[in-house]
Order: C-alpha cells, then structure tokens, then sequence
C-alpha cells in the first residue's frame, strides 16, 4: 500500500510550517510507503523556501499549479500523486501523531471503502472569543469542525468528513475530481469543493467510513474570529446555493433579505445576547452572496 498525503495552499507558509512540522514528527508507518504532494497554488509569499526546508525530512513533492483555485489545485495533487490512496490536509492543521496510522489500519481493515475521514478539532491561537464559543453550535462550520464521536460509524447519505481530514481511494478519486467552479479561490470562500465530490461518489454506490483516531487540530490564527470573516464565509456558501442551485429565488429577494437582516445584525449587536445578533450576521450574508451570485447570473443573460 502507498499513501499519497495532498496539502493545497495558498499564502500562508507560516501555518503551513507548522502543519510540515507535525508531519516531521508523526509516528510513520513501516508497513507502507507514502509521499507529500505540496501544491503551490501560485504563493507570493516564501512558500517555496518553506517546503525546500523538508526535502530532507519528507518525501515531499512540490507542484506549482498557476490556475488559481483549490479545485484546480487539488486536481493537479491528483495528477501528481502515485499512491493507492490520497489523504488530503490543509495548510492549517497539526496532525495528531498517530494520524497516519489511523488511516492506514482504516485503509487495510476496509478495503472496500472509498472515502474516509476523521476529527478536526479546531484550535484558537489567540483564544476563542467568548461571542463565538457562546453562539458554537452556529459558529462551528466556519471552523471545520468535525466529531462523529469515537467509534468507527458509515459514512454517506448526506454525513461527510470535512476537508481538512479525509482520504479518498486513488481509483475513485480518479474518476471523480474537482469542479473548478467550486472551491476557494484566492480570498474568495465558495466552498463545497469536496462535498460536492463526496456526494457524487456516495450516490454512485460507494461507502464511506469515520476513522476517530484519525485525528487533527485546525488552527485559527486571530484574523479568523472576527466577524468579518463570519461573514465572508457565509457570502460563499450563498454563492454556492446559487451555483449548486439549492435556493430559488429572485435578485430582489435576495436583496430585500440581505438589507433586513443586515440592518437587524447592526443594531442588535449593540443590545441583545450573541445568539440572536449571530443569526442575523449569518441570514445577512447568506443572502448577500446569493444576491451576488444571482446578480451576476442575469448581467450575464
């Protein structure tokens, strides 16, 4: 068996140290090969130096792939990779030490599985703000956190492992790979790059499984719990309703809803708890971005 590790990235050579680090000192399995797939998703940053720095220390494979977008990125990991199965990361992460491992006993106990996945339990560097912890069960998607508890369960029929932890067998994979109009692009946040994949994967009959000691931590650095960047995952995720066409409705509506529910977040922020204020922030900009996405479809026409 050979395991391919995939890892896109895009500007953040700080945090993706860290995740090369923790894979530096993760227990390897004897019984298999692996290799790293690093793809540089046109960085401006030193994100070459950093990956050059574990060419001794990993069998890293560095790609650059010059068409922006993680789809785009993740299907050039797939073109590179020569494993039996690809285990696929993010940039932010440090893996539990026995992570590897997990997933290859997962891998050898059910061979006929095609998908896999694990915990991300995300980690605040600067603590979490009390606004967010209060309202997590909201919050907790922006996140990727992911617990389907410690015992191996099915997954599919609509419970997916998230992006930051999960693996896909290379055959599979193959076949099915990442649409290009889904997925993070530079700064933007449409997302629903691998979901998509998964769901397409689990309806043409194949099974999935919850690996818990498959294990990771995904870090967020200060600038992620911020209101802001609340918002901006949810303008994405309206962005892709649009696109997945999950949500019927007009330009106006969506404008209309956008404007009501902003207003409401403005002013409740200041005199109500944050479940209720969170809410609005989260209803605003689901709208906004399926205002967008839907302005955007008829300036087209």
């Amino acid at each position: 068996m050979k395991i391919s590790l995939a890892i896109c990235t895009w500007n953040r050579s700080r945090l993706l140290k860290q995740t090369l680090d923790s894979i530096v000192a993760m227990e390897k399995p004897s019984q298999i090969d692996w290799e790293l797939v690093v793809v540089d998703n046109r960085s401006t940053d030193d994100t070459v130096k950093v990956v050059q720095a574990y060419q001794s220390s990993l069998p890293i494979k560095y790609v650059f792939e010059a068409q922006q977008g993680h789809s785009a990125s993740r299907n050039a990991a797939i073109r590179e990779m020569t494993g039996d199965y690809v285990l696929w990361t993010d940039n932010d992460v440090q893996v539990d030490s026995g992570w590897l491992n997990a997933y290859a006993q997962g891998f050898a106990e059910h061979p006929r599985a095609a998908f896999f996945g694990g915990r991300i339990t995300p980690v605040f560097e600067a603590g979490i703000p009390n606004w967010i912890e209060a309202t997590w069960e909201k919050c907790k998607p922006v996140f990727a956190a992911r617990d389907l508890g410690n015992a191996q369960v099915p997954l599919g029929n609509g419970v997916y492992p998230y992006g930051a932890n999960f693996a896909i067998r290379a055959d599979v994979q193959q076949e099915f790979q990442y649409d290009s109009q889904l997925g993070r692009k530079a700064s933007g946040m449409l997302g629903e790059d691998e979901i998509s994949v998964l769901r397409k994967i689990d309806q043409a009959g194949h099974t999935g499984v919850w690996l818990p000691r498959a294990s990771l931590k995904h870090i967020i650095p200060a600038d992620r719990a911020t209101t802001q960047y609340i918002a901006n995952y949810f303008t994405g995720q309206g962005q892709t309703n649009i696109l997945q066409g999950k949500v019927q409705k007009t330009v106006e509506v969506a404008k209309q809803e956008f404007l009501k529910n902003r207003l409401a977040w403005r002013i409740k922020r200041w005199i109500r708890e944050p479940d209720e204020w969170v809410s609005h922030l989260i209803r605003a900009n689901l709208s906004r971005g399926e205002y967008q996405a839907l302005k955007q479809r008829q300036e087209l026409v």
